[in-house]
Parts: structure tokens; sequence; C-alpha cells
């Protein structure tokens, strides 16, 4: 990292490398499970991918029902607590869900215990998000944004190798690390986080229907979300259905398959915040449509790879719309919300992003039951991305009832 950028680092808020510390921390035990619960419930439990989408599907619907209540609490309360009760009950769950597996407990009672976690827990992300607003100053926080990524990729890149090592001696330690992890972000952040909501931003009591205000009177946010909902539909496939695939069809082991996430989390690492202070003058819109060109290109391609460094290389292209679209949505969405209102629309957001990372799984289990060829297979859940193009070209050319300005450009 040259000396310029990392004066330019050097200059934002304290509060927000605390809080990087404790997404890293929090991300790291979550990297290690994530992508192994597919793949525990398919070749261990013996669980159809069918029923498995079912899983993510319900608790696609519990995380958006947690991330807008999250996101609207945050506008009230604040944030810093919230973010300490997610990470509290995230180690509850994680740990109480290594016992049941431990004991042999099966598919039904270990996956309602994880779903209490998507209940109880996902507001995280939607706070924290509204704490980058609080903290970073408006020109800065795609590179705020970044940071934050950077942090949850350093994570999510260790911990898939972690929990390739730990399912070898069994599946319980992954959860028992997770858990530990969880407690340790939540204790950075009660130790070194205060509160970043200042009063004079906080918004007057309104009941949580008011939130859908928000897709009610913007109808370009409408197509925004709806854009950013069909992207993550193909981001979704990443964890489950591709690990799955990886697994079962391509015969990788667990210890490889961990070494896959682990380069998609080291290039963020390396290239996030290059990255972003490269193309932050970039029209924001036109970023997201770069990116959700590359998904599209990826996961079509992905049928035809059959080895690992082919599957390298699809990473490589996955991962390039990933640092590109990911803090520039976060980042257009804090351009759309008014003053008071940033947790609000960051959990409405959520909602969108959610249910892509959440039903897509759901759509890839059934796809992966339902379709036999695989480049079959990965060119129709490569479409979604493809739509979103569209959509993401429409807002382009109506960016100034989006943000009212061309501030995005």
């Amino acid at each position: 990292m040259n000396n310029k950028l990392f004066r330019y680092l050097l200059s934002f808020d304290r509060r927000l490398w605390v809080l990087m510390l404790g997404w890293f921390v929090s991300s790291l035990g979550f990297g290690a499970v994530v992508p192994f619960v597919s793949i525990y419930f398919h070749t261990e439990l013996g669980v159809s991918m069918s029923l498995i989408g079912s899983f993510f599907l319900i608790a696609a619907v519990l995380r958006s029902s947690s991330q807008i209540i999250g996101g609207e609490l945050s506008d009230r309360v604040g944030r810093r607590r919230l973010l300490i009760i997610s990470q509290a009950n995230r180690a509850a769950v994680f740990i109480a869900t290594g016992v049941a597996i431990a004991f042999q407990a099966g598919f039904w009672v270990i996956s309602g215990i994880l779903l209490l976690n998507y209940l109880l827990s996902s507001y995280f992300q939607p706070v924290a998000s509204a704490m980058i607003v609080d903290l970073v100053p408006k020109e800065k926080r795609v590179e705020g944004y970044s940071v934050l990524r950077t942090a949850g990729n350093a994570g999510w890149g260790t911990g898939p190798a972690i929990g390739g090592f730990l399912a070898y001696y069994g599946y319980e330690y992954l959860f028992y690390f997770c858990g530990i992890s969880a407690l340790i972000s939540g204790i950075l952040i009660w130790a070194f986080v205060g509160e970043t909501f200042r009063k004079s931003e906080k918004s007057s009591p309104e009941s949580f229907m008011a939130s859908f205000s928000v897709l009610k009177n913007n109808p370009t946010f409408n197509v925004f979300m709806i854009s950013a909902l069909l992207l993550f539909l193909t981001m979704g496939q990443l964890v489950s259905t591709l690990s799955v695939y990886m697994s079962k069809t391509l015969e990788f082991s667990s210890r490889s398959i961990g070494w896959v996430y682990t380069y998609n989390a080291l290039l963020v690492i390396l290239f996030q915040i290059p990255v972003s202070r490269m193309i932050r003058k970039i029209n924001m819109f036109k970023l997201m449509i770069i990116a959700s060109f590359l998904y599209f290109i990826a996961y079509a391609l992905m049928g035809w790879v059959n080895t690992y460094p082919l599957i390298l290389l699809m990473i490589t292209i996955i991962t390039s719309g990933e640092i590109i679209g990911i803090p520039t949505g976060n980042t257009i969405v804090s351009y759309m919300s008014p003053e008071g209102k940033h947790g609000r629309y960051q959990g409405i957001y959520s909602l969108a992003t959610t249910l892509g990372w959440s039903v897509g799984p759901f759509i890839g289990g059934v796809s992966m039951d339902l379709i036999s060829n695989p480049r079959v297979l990965w060119f129709v859940l490569s479409l979604f991305s493809f739509m979103a193009v569209w959509g993401f070209v429409w807002l382009k050319h109506h960016e100034k009832a989006c943000c009212g300005s061309d501030e995005p450009l």
C-alpha cells in the first residue's frame, strides 16, 4: 500500500477501524460456517437440495424482517446497542447449534436453531451500514464501505480455510468457533465504539410500517431495489449452490472448496480499497451495469468449468463484479436517503440484497434437482444478473429522478 493511500485511510474516524475489526472477527467465524452448511445438510444428513433451498427461503424471510426492523430501530434508539445485541444473539445461537450437532439432533432441530440466528442477529449489517453514514463524509463513503467490506472479506477469506480444517474433526467445531468469534466482535464494539447517531437526526415516532413508505413514494428507488434483487439472486449462488456443485459434481474436497472462498476473499482484501479509489469518479450506475455484466459472464460460463484453475478464473471474474458493485450499491442508497432516515433506507435495501442472497440458493437448489445439464443450469441462474443490467441501464437514464441531482455521477 503506497504512502498516499495509507495517509488517506488514516484520515477516517477511529471508530470506523474498531467497527472494521469487529466485522472482521465476526466474519471470520461466519465464513468458517456458511460454505459448509449446505454440504453438511446434503452429504452428512442426506437432505435434498430442494429442502435445503427451502431452508434458505425461510431464512430469507426471517433475515429480511430482522433487517428492516433493525434499520428502523437504529434511527430511533441508535446504532451501538443494536450491534452489540446482534452479536450476543449470534454467539448464543451458534454455540447452541454446535451442541445440537454434537448430540446428533437431526436436520429439523439444527435448522430450527439456525433460523433463530437469522431472526435475532441479521440486523447487524444495515445498522453497521447506517453507522458508516454517521462516521464518513459523503464524498468518502464508497471508500468507507470498501474498508468495511475489506474487513469482512479478510474474515471471510480466512474463515473457510479454518472451516475446512475444523470440519475434518467434526462440524460442531465450526459452530463453536463462529459463536466465540461473534462474542469477541460484540465485546470489541461494546468496549471501543461509542454511539454515532446524533440526537438531532432522530426521526419522529412512526409505525414500523412507515418504513415501506419509501417504496410507495419513490418509484425509481423501486427500480433500484428490483435491479439489486435480481443481481443478488445470481450473487446468492456463490455459497450454497456453487459449494454443492464443487463437492458433488466436480468432487472437490472440503479443504479445496474452502480455499476457493479464501481466494475470493483474498482478492477483495488486496484490491477493494485501491479499486474503489480508482473508480470513485465514475458514474455509479455505470459501475452497477459493469458489475452485473461480470456476474452474468462468469455464471453463464460456470457449467463449462470442470477443473480447479478454471473455477479460480470464474471466481476472479465474480470477485471483480463484487468489488465494483457491493460498496457502490450501499453508497447509492446513502445518497438516496434523507437525514434521519439512513437506517430505514439501508434496512429496506438490505431487504432486497438479503432476499437475493437467500432466495437465490432456494432457486439454485431446486434448479439443481430439476436440471441435470450443468451448462443449462448455470446459464439459467446467470440470467438474473443479465436482467439486472437492464434495470441499471434504465436508472442511468433516470438518475436525477433517483437522487434529485447528478451527485452519484
